[in-house]
């Protein structure tokens, strides 16, 4: 088989996956856009296509508090975001199910003011894209995952704290009641950030698959087995099953896994890495595809992931929705969108992009080539009082933003990492008489914003290196328009990824 990796490029972290019939269907984290959990669909494990979202409507879930927190951590700044983390899909007796965990983040915007809410959510037809409202239980932790054994259903979950430890519990799945009590079934080969479990029976055990080390430079697969499902589970003595940690390859960061079967019976996982090349990793972590040997009555063996390092290289990614792509920030004001084939029309508003919970007239498509370009037109701005533009945001600390001020009549460019202090601004005037267009272009190394005025000569700004982009981080960039202020803002002629 030849496919390329990442399966899934751009925002694509921790993967879930499962095999209904001939099909697979494998959904990521969204964390704190809208719509949310993303869910992609494949017949061969080669091409991928985007069947829409599991979370589509805002009375399922709330992300008005997926706020991000910047964390001293380990001598760098952890930028940790709320909202959508690690689901599960599982598909069992007709009926697909994704079991997730919503991050709240309190009032204060500070590291450790926040708690969890686990949720199960359900669908008859994953093609539908009509899914159920959430069965929410209020369990403390992280990395939900969920086992179908015969009469019982168990959740496996990552209890945080001072140590990271693995729980199991019975539920029933009709309504999330809890049969059995969570108890602690595993503390970790190395007892170090211990999470993302997901257990799997085969030929008399259960073995379960934990991710350890942290999501970043320390990222590992852990893997242990018990004849019972409460344990005790033995560590493989060869672990880590995987790790890219120390080594000088181009993915990095691997972890967070999730083992499946093809139509063959040969077993695959699905694991985030990120690609990066001289400390930059622009694209955030995504989701890579590698084989996996499994012997009757053995322990599993994980092929480290290959990538293509060409950044030119975009796995083919279909949208069968037409909306699929599109996303906004948090619990976002659908009235305010209206999206008609090329052209953008916003209804401004006065939160800004720098807000924490708010949610800013902000729609866009995640980044996914490493190499390309994104561009726009605005021809209509009804109000003195109005700033529109184009902007690659990863959260209200991070972004590089080119918008034209109606009001100053001149075209500003910011960019923005609270994580590393940096904050950059120019300002360009200009006489406007009708559209102005924006750019963006971008590799692994550098962003270049660039405007012009109707049809002069593109200007561009300066170049923003991306490593001031990289962080130990959750997110990954999305590219998109705004409109901040009073008034209409209409938009022609987007694109993303063009090359």
């Amino acid at each position: 088989m030849t496919y390329s990796n990442p399966i899934i490029p751009g925002f694509s972290p921790d993967p879930s996956i499962c095999r209904i019939g001939d099909s697979f269907f494998l959904v990521t984290s969204s964390f704190h856009l809208f719509p949310g959990l993303p869910i992609y669909t494949s017949k061969d494990l080669i091409s991928w296509t985007h069947i829409g979202n599991a979370i589509t409507r805002r009375s399922q879930v709330s992300l008005e508090r997926a706020t991000t927190f910047l964390d001293p951590w380990d001598g760098t700044t952890l930028v940790a975001t709320g909202g959508l983390y690690a689901p599960t899909i599982r598909h069992h007796k007709g009926i697909t199910y994704i079991i997730c965990t919503n991050v709240i983040h309190g009032p204060s915007n500070l590291p450790g003011d926040e708690r969890n809410e686990q949720f199960i959510i359900h669908t008859s037809d994953i093609r539908s894209g009509q899914w159920s409202d959430p069965i929410v239980f209020d369990i403390p932790g992280i990395d939900p995952s969920l086992l179908f054994d015969n009469d019982h259903v168990y959740v496996q979950l990552c209890k945080v704290g001072p140590q990271f430890q693995i729980y199991n519990m019975e539920i029933d799945i009709e309504t999330g009641r809890v049969i059995r009590e969570p108890t602690l079934i595993f503390e970790g080969w190395k007892r170090g950030f211990t999470e993302g479990p997901h257990v799997y029976m085969k030929d008399g055990w259960y073995y379960l698959l934990v991710a350890e080390g942290g999501t970043f430079q320390d990222h590992m697969l852990s893997i242990a087995r018990s004849r019972n499902i409460w344990g005790p589970y033995e560590s493989y003595e060869r672990n880590p099953l995987y790790t890219a940690s120390g080594t000088d390859r181009y993915i990095q960061n691997t972890g967070h896994g999730d083992f499946f079967q093809d139509q063959t019976g040969k077993w695959w996982a699905v694991l985030l890495g990120v690609r990066k090349n001289q400390g930059r990793s622009i694209m955030g972590r995504e989701t890579f595809l590698t084989a996996v040997e499994w012997p009757e009555d053995e322990w599993p063996t994980v092929k480290p992931p290959d990538s293509d390092q060409r950044p030119s290289v975009c796995p083919a990614l279909l949208d069968e929705a037409s909306l699929a792509p599109w996303v906004h920030l948090r619990d976002a004001v659908l009235e305010r969108y209206r999206i008609e084939g090329p052209k953008i029309t916003l209804q401004a508003d006065t939160v800004d992009l720098t807000s924490p919970d708010q949610s800013v007239t902000f729609v866009g498509q995640r980044q996914r080539a490493l190499q390309g370009s994104a561009a726009v037109s605005l021809s209509t701005l009804d109000s003195p009082t109005l700033r529109a533009g184009l902007c690659l945001y990863k959260d209200e600390h991070r972004f590089v933003a080119i918008e034209y001020d109606s009001g100053l009549q001149r075209v500003q460019f910011k960019a923005l990492n609270g994580a590393r202090s940096i904050e950059q601004t120019e300002i360009y005037n200009i006489t406007l008489q009708g559209l102005i267009s924006f750019r963006i272009d971008y590799d692994e190394f550098s962003v270049k914003f660039s405007f012009r005025a109707d049809e002069g000569d593109w200007q561009c700004t300066s170049v923003f290196d991306t490593a001031d982009l990289t962080d130990n981080d959750f997110t990954g960039p999305i590219i998109g328009v705004f409109a901040i202020g009073d008034g209409m803002a209409e938009f022609n002629g987007f694109q993303i990824d063009a090359m």
